[in-house]
């Protein structure tokens, strides 16, 4: 399905871009910040990298014929970076609130002026529409996230309570100490 205002989108997707990176950095402490900046190269810098490919991606989707795979893949780049950070999930997804922002400030005027309210409205409802995929990616991830936390905790407590003689491995080969001295007396 194509925009009305795809023209102007594409047009200003450099502007849209930029506007969106900068408000996305804006929720990152300063020094976190300056090193976003300054280091582009995705091996050096691979949350930086993630967040760009993701944010020029999404930016490159909306101003153009809308593939729906292509989304999801940017979204996932994006939403696994937020879904390790501390943050409640409404500021792990400002990040398409700002979108819309950034369309409206560089863009919006222009869509008005030329197609109407419609239009605008059009490419907000492509980008809520991705707030909702960006909620489903973001849960999968917390969702995987835990699962991991979990597996660790088994894992830790299992390997405690080995050392402190309460399980018995049968790999092993032999019974616990307590284990042996009952059956003698019994």
């Amino acid at each position: 399905m194509s925009l009305k205002a795809e023209r102007i989108l594409k047009a200003r997707q450099g502007a849209i871009f930029k506007n969106l990176r900068e408000k996305v950095y804006q929720t990152f402490p300063p020094e976190t910040v300056r090193f976003l900046e300054k280091e582009t190269d995705r091996f050096e810098n691979p949350l930086g990298y993630r967040l760009e490919e993701g944010l020029k991606g999404l930016v490159a989707q909306l101003a153009g014929d809308l593939v729906w795979e292509k989304v999801d893949y940017y979204l996932d780049r994006i939403v696994k970076i937020e879904a390790v950070q501390s943050r409640r999930p409404s500021e792990a997804l400002a990040f398409l609130f700002y979108l819309k922002s950034a369309v409206r400030e560089e863009a919006g005027e222009e869509i008005l002026r030329e197609f109407g309210p419609e239009a605008l409205l059009e490419v907000e409802d492509r980008i809520d529409a991705m707030m909702l995929r960006a909620f489903n990616h973001y849960m999968q991830a917390r969702e995987k996230l835990n699962e991991i936390k979990f597996q660790e905790w088994k894992s830790r407590l299992y390997l405690l309570l080995k050392r402190a003689g309460y399980l018995y491995d049968e790999r092993e080969g032999s019974l616990p100490p307590e284990a042996g001295h009952n059956e003698k007396t019994h």
